[in-house]
């Protein structure tokens, strides 16, 4: 039986966008897992599970085919998305770091660390794990 699969680019990009996502979510859980356990961080209202898993899979998700857009359309389209996808994930971090959860000093500033982690996670899983799995053969 021949099992060769040949998907297109958009396909290609959506799963690469999807396992960008499970990649992400799978790496940001394990991250909360460890700062909440070092740390003692106890606020799980915005960060928690169903949250990040919720999230982070949707944002995969919609990367994919943005991805494809940017590569199937412009020239160099990957280096711009790369370019752009950095940019979105330095933005979010400086915002991140704004935010005035608490009135707790130390839970407000163990908040900002756990956001910022799973941003910088996010951003790096969307930004270089899409084009790599895009040109390799791995989906």
């Amino acid at each position: 039986m021949n099992y060769d699969m040949h998907h297109t680019e958009f396909t290609k990009s959506l799963l690469a966008g999807v396992f960008a996502g499970i990649a992400a979510t799978v790496l940001s859980l394990l991250f909360n897992t460890f700062f909440r356990g070092y740390t003692g961080f106890f606020l799980s209202e915005l960060i928690n599970v169903s949250t990040v898993i919720f999230a982070l899979l949707t944002l995969g998700t919609i990367a994919g085919p943005t991805f494809y857009l940017f590569h199937h359309y412009l020239k160099n389209g990957t280096v711009v998305f790369q370019v752009l996808s950095v940019l979105v994930t330095l933005l979010l971090l400086l915002g991140g770091l704004q935010i005035q959860r608490t009135t707790d000093i130390v839970a407000a500033k163990e908040f900002r660390e756990l956001l910022a982690g799973v941003i910088t996670i996010t951003g790096l899983c969307v930004s270089f794990g899409i084009p790599f799995l895009y040109r390799h053969d791995y989906i």
